[in-house]
């Protein structure tokens, strides 16, 4: 999932169909280790699953010297194991090293102490660029301040002397805090020394430190900077895993199915250290070492990770429904059967298997191309994106989406339609033959996932009423109901916004008869309206936020705009003297019009309009405040985990929307939860009172209580300042 991306347009080379391509990679990082120095790595210490554990840190031996930075970022400290002599840094990537991997933190545990400390004060022993860096920072913080330098101690960059901390605290607590000085006459002092130095920024290739022996490594992928409230998964990323000398996944912590079931999704959340330096043999990868060279051929860079066991390993990783793992509720396997996959190097061997068997990272070694085929249920919206890989040339593809003839076979000539068309990548290998380590991540969509709900019957000792529902495109998208933004705000006035970075794949109507497909993120808003100069109401906006888009419009039809939204959480100011509220970014806006219902009430409908003409790429939920805390009570009553809206068509029959007295076409929807209940079973709960959206575009759905105090307004009677908006 790209971090920082230009807003503008897509920008991809195309072939003379404008199919099968997509923009390089770029990948550019500094290598971990000194150069010239060889290591060594045991089966036991490589990165993988071995039985009912999945070992997240690849570990080496026999290297001594220095360790860089391999990105630009902010690094905080904490002991490793009993943190007598040994110390680990935790690394938040600033710019993104790959394009399209987002990765939250870079773990090096066993660096050695006395390079950052001695005793309680910040000082190295044998200098680094580090020590020196944050020295000079924290000087200049307090000299702006006007504030007496203090100390340096080890808990002004998040390592616990003299400070509290749990293990069970959350690392985001550490990277996403705000320092707080307060001023008392002519004194200003620290509020909480525990947060009294923001970590600092450092540049990639800067010598953080030594290490003796051994070193291990944990790169752990981006979901999010939020907390889900009552999270039943048994991993967290906290302390207690940032202090691991040796981290392992294992499975015999959890005390249910579904825990061990999600401790296995969570290897889903780390990428091996030699296949992410292996991806830089993709698309104009640079490597850059500590004697100021730099890798760039496939022969360079698979001799630089040569000494890892995983050196020629490539990871399969698949995004099935609702952001799990492929099959992750047994919607993929074969009737009567617990495989779902056909895997092999050409399509004339492959086996047939159960791809989640064991852990949800498929690995294979040594393989010199791969060819997959996954199962389906050949539905119309069936679909895959490869977010990660390289597609071989026999493989048809837009843009990296696969779909209707694409990806779904014919019947006839002996074709298995259970299975999508052979999907085959090309991995990239030495003049001598040897496969380079990389991983390949796809997000696929293949089977309706079907959910039967049961309601007790209308009198006691009734049988209960069971009732099947096909999951839509709309379902499995609006999430993060009850999730708690991790990024603090700076004072009152600041509302905070988060993001989902996990992509869904998600279909627009296209007027040329043929959806357009999309990889969106998701994102949550919460805002004030002002309903008159004294009341105002509370809000509450989801939205899709634009990665990728796949259109077919031909030279009749209007494009659909390709604006790559901004993809990271964050805040927006307001001010409560003015009536400034949530809109959209540039260049969409909301139009509002009046209509009257079936049943006679008055209806603002809201739909999304691009300023200079085209089709958005964008689809909203807006409900109030209120009516979002009925839904979260529903959640936590009936102990709801990875809950999204479900969107009840209110229509019967076999009509497709309502009429109203001005003609105007609409759909209406009522809102529940779609989640899984503590055994790991989807299920759907509703509200005790409906919550009803309606929509007149299928792109924007909003509650009348959260649209009719809008203004009726158009695009040019509104100012836009850094995400808020209001009239001028």
């Amino acid at each position: 999932m790209p971090q920082n991306i230009p807003s503008g347009s897509l920008s991809t080379a195309l072939d003379s169909k404008g199919l099968n391509v997509r923009p390089d990679l770029l990948p550019e990082s500094f290598f971990f280790l000194e150069k010239g120095k060889t290591f060594s790595q045991s089966p036991a210490e490589k990165f993988g699953a071995n039985g009912t554990v999945f070992r997240t840190t690849s570990k080496i031996n026999g290297y001594t010297g220095k360790v860089y930075t391999i990105c630009q970022g902010q690094v905080f400290l904490q002991p490793c194991g009993d943190g007598s002599t040994k110390v680990n840094a935790i690394l938040k990537p600033f710019n993104q090293p790959i394009k399209g991997l987002a990765i939250k933190y870079i773990v090096y545990r066993g660096l050695n102490r006395s390079d950052f400390f001695q005793g309680d004060l910040i000082t190295s022993g044998t200098p680094t660029a580090f020590v020196d860096i944050i020295k000079k920072e924290f000087t200049g913080l307090y000299n702006m301040l006007g504030i007496t330098v203090p100390p340096f101690t080890a808990q002004h960059i998040g390592y616990p002397s003299g400070t509290s901390q749990s293990p069970d605290d959350l690392i985001d607590d550490y990277f996403l805090k705000i320092s707080k000085v307060q001023t008392t006459g002519t004194t200003t002092t620290e509020v909480d020394t525990k947060k009294a130095f923001e970590l600092p920024m450092i540049p990639r290739g800067t010598h953080l430190g030594n290490v003796t022996g051994s070193v291990g490594i944990d790169i752990v992928l981006n979901e999010g900077d939020y907390t889900v409230a009552n999270d039943p998964s048994p991993f967290q990323l906290n302390l207690a895993f940032a202090r691991s000398a040796d981290h392992v996944l294992d499975q015999a912590i959890g005390n249910t199915a579904f825990k061990k079931k999600l401790i296995r999704e969570t290897a889903t959340q780390f990428l091996d250290i030699a296949a992410f330096y292996g991806l830089h043999t993709q698309g104009k990868g640079k490597i850059h070492m500590s004697d100021n060279s730099v890798l760039q051929t496939v022969e360079e860079i698979a001799s630089q990770i040569s000494g890892f066991k995983t050196a020629d390993t490539t990871y399969l990783y698949i995004q099935g429904s609702r952001q799990r793992s492929y099959n992750f509720y047994g919607n993929q396997n074969l009737e009567g059967s617990t495989q779902n996959i056909k895997i092999g190097s050409t399509t004339a061997n492959l086996s047939l298997e159960q791809f989640e068997a064991g852990w949800p990272v498929k690995e294979l070694v040594a393989q010199p191309s791969l060819v997959v085929q996954l199962t389906t249920d050949n539905n119309d919206a069936a679909a895959m994106y490869v977010k990660q890989g390289v597609l071989h040339a026999d493989t048809a593809n837009e843009d990296y989406f696969i779909r209707g003839k694409n990806l779904l076979q014919e019947e006839g000539n002996g074709a298995d339609t259970n299975f999508t068309k052979p999907i085959t990548f090309r991995l990239d290998k030495t003049n001598a033959g040897k496969t380079v380590a990389s991983f390949i991540q796809l997000i696929y969509e293949g089977k309706t996932v079907k959910i039967t709900s049961e309601t007790p019957g209308p009198n006691p000792g009734d049988p209960a009423i069971s009732t099947s529902y096909d999951l839509k495109d709309i379902d499995d998208i609006f999430g993060l109901i009850n999730v708690t933004p991790k990024v603090q705000s700076k004072g009152g006035n600041e509302l905070t916004y988060i993001i989902d970075q996990n992509l869904l794949l998600i279909d627009f109507e296209s007027k040329s008869g043929v959806k357009d497909i999309a990889t969106v993120t998701t994102k949550k808003v919460e805002d004030l309206i002002m309903k008159n100069d004294t009341d105002s109401l509370k809000r509450v906006t989801y939205e899709t936020l634009l990665n990728n888009v796949r259109q077919n419009a031909g030279g009749y039809f209007e494009s659909r705009t390709a604006y790559l939204d901004n993809s990271n959480s964050g805040t927006v100011t307001y001010n409560d003297k003015r009536n400034n509220f949530y809109q959209s970014e540039k260049p969409y806006y909301l139009k509002t019009e009046i209509f009257t219902d079936t049943e006679g009430n008055t209806i603002t409908g809201l739909s999304l309009q691009v300023s200079g003409g085209g089709l958005p790429s964008k689809k909203i939920l807006g409900i109030t405040n209120d009516e979002n805390l009925k839904l979260i009570t529903k959640i936590e009553d009936n102990h709801i985990n990875n809950p999204k809206f479900y969107f009840k068509n209110d229509l019967d029959g076999g009509e497709k929307y309502f009429t109203s007295s001005e003609g105007i076409t609409y759909k209406r929807y009522s809102l529940s939860i779609l989640g899984e209940d503590q055994e790991g079973k989807l299920i759907i709960v509703f509200p005790d009172k409906e919550i009803f959206v309606t929509t007149t575009d299928n792109l924007v759905f909003a509650s009348n209580d959260y649209s009719k105090w809008l203004p009726e307004l158009n695009y040019n009677d509104f100012k836009i300042i850094t995400g808020a908006i209001w009239t001028q």
